[in-house]
């Protein structure tokens, strides 16, 4: 029998060096897919809690403080 269009192509493909087309297939391009799982509720809470911190890492709360003293 002869060979099917796909597999000429698949064959010259794997020739000039180019990736096999057969390990794409069911693996999601050659990794293999990572559960996804539903963040537990303290995840959720610390989520909220540290939800804007990182926009206020530029601002330097506490070094603006200065020592006032009055001598009687």
């Amino acid at each position: 029998m002869s060979r099917s269009q796909a597999q000429k192509l698949r064959q010259r493909s794997l020739r000039e060096g180019k990736l096999d087309p057969t390990m794409n297939r069911l693996h999601w391009f050659g990794t293999n897919p990572v559960t996804k799982t539903t963040p537990t509720r303290i995840e959720l809470q610390a989520r909220q809690q540290n939800k804007h911190k990182s926009r206020n890492l530029n601002h330097s709360y506490g070094d603006d403080s200065f020592y006032f003293s009055i001598s009687s």
